[in-house]
């Protein structure tokens, strides 16, 4: 048998994961990897962090990779170890763990970290900088009432979003002119800072900050020009800088990072370097796409194809700030002499579009808002194609679909993952692909950000012709969508997964499709069914939510976010009782107690004795609400009141999946109902029903399905939207995509037709499954045996 070549890498972010994925697909059996990571967890997509912070994502949704993940790949992978030396003579690593690892090729992938500059009490309690998981957790625990983050790139905007959505008065300080000066041109910046300042964030440009001030910790900051602004927390995010140890404790050539060449080589035989810890030909780079060109070009390099050389990236960007979407390629200002410019801005609606034009040449462009022609615009730039050519996608006089895109083969389409064109065109041939996405799992385009997703789909027509229509199947080993599911249950009478999987296979050659067939068959059957915990996911099996520690969070109901102070002592006694690393106010207004070890959960919810808030699962979560006439000046309706009532009407009832609601007593909207799954908001004469609306990383205002008189009927209205959607959506379909796909019209015909009896006959089905359930939490406590928990979570 042949040796198989070690390969080591150290790091374990964005490059780091890029690296070990690309090597076991292309090293096959030749192959034994060692990865480093020194953070506690797996590797995870870092662009999604803000996305995490702001609680609109799980662990899981940012790519965290299991141990039994790295085990079935055949990688040794040293989870929470730093390597602090290497032998490039002998070839050996040593990691703080203390063992020496043997490699053949060592390749570093150990990224940048924040570069803070030396502002007087930055080392007060209540600074943080914003890179890691670990960074959100610590800045979600501190919880601050006011934050001021210093710097307006794009880690300090993501971090400035996801702090408010926790409910913190954010200022954004940024030293510059205007907003991400590096991708942006003055007028764009302007109008991004506008964007942001919607979002409930202040901008404060052209300030810079002399100090952090404070009694040990975090009092607020204060500017060059003396004024003080009060703040408990302090983000800085002023840039990166290249991690260069250990490779500087080694004949290992480091300058401001680790010089490489056009392979990725290092002065050193066998030592490589990629991402943000690089420096070639006295350049360093800030984003994941070039760091993954160079990915690319290492693995070729290693496994013997050295055709493939890196020389350097473009300046092109397309990302998401704070949910905007953003486009920039080449030079963004065309302040050169010779240089001229076609701009369409629109301020407001904050749509911007620029073409920097030089000879008669594209040599730059930005987008802001709209950025549906960013695909053809980057390439224009990196083709110097003629002005005439995008003229009409700049002014909007011509649709980006209708313009045919002609890319290279070696055009990056997804800047996240860096995948070209020539990539993806391959894949779908060698695999046979006509969906979408098929196309996004294979190729991992489009599978981080999102906004690539539309060029993957142009790709694919290009490539094969037709498209296949997307199916969304409940079971994919069956081919079997939720509604032939529905048929089956209700035409045979099933009771449970298992019978499920007996008439028709599902759940049987896979387990991935039994939580959903379990939604399934409980909500034909009206909560009338065989329950089978096995069938369910684990944060239902212990209802809580598991954490990255293994650890689980408890969320009480608090119906309409009203609690008392009984309720709030007994929360701090579990919490102090039970050794919780944290307390946090949720975006839903409820007290989330963070870090209960599992043994614990019975007993926490009997000291407790509050009913389960459903944070963990597929269910009705909470109505969010302000507090209407009964205190607010400005109130019209009594939402508060509306709010526990309609939670009361709902809870305990599982849903395809989450729903989040709220009720604002006037057109204030300080719920922010127009952007929940349904919504309520009280009008002069009434009250206003919002249905499909979303404020995660894509913002969607809810459609507004209904206005009616009284508060009855505005519960009518919501109960029957919500037992319609929990009768018709697609297991994991949450209602901003539900509603596109239905149609508002085909759900007002159903949900407002009183005459029919169909919207009562909806409102008794729900009422008819509330009936069977019971809080969870109850149940558990009451029945507090040794091993209740036994096989639930893997040990």
């Amino acid at each position: 048998m042949a040796k198989k070549m070690r390969i080591t890498v150290v790091g374990n972010g964005n490059a780091g994961a890029a690296l070990v994925d690309s090597l076991l697909t292309k090293g096959e059996d030749g192959i034994a990897v060692t990865l480093y990571g020194d953070e506690e967890i797996g590797a995870y997509d870092r662009i999604r962090l803000s996305e995490y912070m702001a609680g609109e994502i799980g662990l899981e949704g940012i790519g965290t990779r299991s141990n039994e993940w790295y085990a079935e790949n055949g990688v040794n992978f040293r989870r929470g170890v730093r390597v602090e030396e290497i032998d490039t003579t002998s070839r050996q690593t040593k990691g703080t763990d203390g063992v020496w690892v043997a490699y053949d090729k060592l390749i570093f992938a150990i990224g940048s970290s924040s570069s803070v500059p030396p502002i007087e009490g930055r080392d007060k309690e209540g600074v943080f900088v914003f890179r890691t998981v670990r960074d959100v957790e610590e800045m979600l625990e501190a919880s601050p009432e006011k934050a001021v983050v210093i710097g307006g790139g794009l880690l300090g905007l993501e971090a400035a979003y996801g702090l408010s959505t926790h409910g913190s008065e954010v200022t954004v300080l940024h030293l510059m002119e205007h907003l991400m000066e590096r991708q942006l041109d003055r007028t764009s910046g302007k109008m991004l800072a506008r964007e942001v300042e919607k979002l409930g964030i202040k901008v404060r440009t052209k300030a810079s900050t002399e100090e952090i001030f404070g009694n040990g910790k975090v009092e607020g900051v204060r500017l060059e020009t003396g004024e003080e602004l009060p703040a408990d927390m302090v983000v800085i995010c002023t840039g990166i800088r290249p991690n260069t140890h250990p490779a500087t404790h080694t004949r290992i050539a480091v300058n401001r990072g680790i010089v490489v060449n056009e392979r990725m080589e290092t002065n050193i035989e066998g030592v490589y370097a990629v991402g943000e810890c690089t420096e070639f030909d006295g350049q360093l780079i800030g984003l994941v796409a070039p760091a993954l060109e160079q990915v690319r070009v290492v693995v070729d390099t290693i496994l013997g194809d050295k055709e493939k050389v890196y020389r350097g990236s473009d300046a092109t960007t397309k990302l998401k700030v704070a949910g905007i979407g953003l486009v920039s390629a080449g030079d963004a200002y065309g302040d050169d002499e010779g240089c001229d410019e076609i701009v369409s801005s629109n301020p407001v609606s904050g749509v911007y579009r620029k073409a920097v034009i030089k000879n008669g040449k594209v040599v730059g462009a930005v987008l802001l808002g709209d950025v549906s022609a960013g695909a053809q615009m980057t390439n224009a730039v990196k083709g110097a194609m003629p002005a005439e050519e995008i003229a009409g996608l700049v002014t909007g006089s011509v649709d980006a679909s209708s313009v045919p895109l002609e890319l290279p083969d070696d055009a990056q389409v997804c800047d996240c993952n860096g995948v070209s064109k020539g990539g993806i065109v391959a894949t779908i041939e060698d695999l046979k692909l006509k969906k979408v996405s098929d196309v996004v799992a294979k190729t991992r385009a489009g599978s981080s950000c999102g906004s690539c997703k539309p060029l993957v789909a142009e790709i694919l027509g290009q490539t094969v012709g037709e498209v296949e229509e997307e199916k969304n199947y409940v079971c994919k080993c069956m081919n079997l969508m939720a509604d032939d599911v529905r048929n089956l249950v209700k035409e045979r009478k099933l009771k449970s997964v298992s019978e499920v999987g007996e008439a028709c296979g599902a759940g049987k050659v896979c387990p991935d499709c039994k939580p959903a067939l379990t939604y399934l068959v409980s909500s034909m059957n009206l909560g009338r069914h065989k329950e089978e915990r096995h069938a369910r996911h684990i944060n239902d099996r212990v209802h809580a939510n598991i954490q990255n520690d293994g650890t689980f969070s408890i969320v009480p109901r608090t119906p309409g976010g009203v609690t008392n102070p009984g309720e709030l002592r007994r929360i701090a006694d579990v919490a102090e009782k039970y050794n919780a690393r944290m307390v946090k106010i949720t975006g839903a207004q409820r007290l989330d107690i963070l870090g209960v070890k599992k043994e614990d959960l019975p007993k926490a919810w009997a000291d407790l004795g509050m009913p389960s808030g459903f944070a963990y699962t597929k269910a009705f979560r909470q109505v969010k609400t302000c507090v209407g006439t009964e205190f607010c000046r400005f109130g019209v309706g009594d939402s508060t009141k509306l709010g526990i009532e309609m939670e009361k009407e709902v809870e305990n009832l599982y849903t395809p999946a989450k729903v989040k609601m709220a009720a604002s007593g006037c057109p204030r909207n300080c719920a922010e109902s127009s952007v929940k799954d349904i919504g309520v908001i009280a009008v002069e004469g009434g009250w206003q029903i919002y249905v499909g609306g979303a404020a995660g990383m894509d913002v969607r205002k809810g459609d507004v399905i209904a206005t009616v008189e009284t508060a009855e009927e505005a519960k009518d209205v919501m109960i029957s939207f919500m037992q319609y959607y929990r009768e018709n959506g697609n297991p994991k379909e949450r209602t901003y995509d539900f509603v596109p796909r239905v149609g508002l019209e085909e759900i007002r015909s159903v949900i407002l037709d009183e005459e029919s009896g169909e919207p009562e006959r909806l409102r008794e089905r729900l009422r008819k499954e509330k009936a069977t359930t019971r809080d969870p939490w109850l149940e558990r406590s009451e029945n507090k045996t040794k091993n209740q928990f036994a096989g639930e979570v893997g040990r």
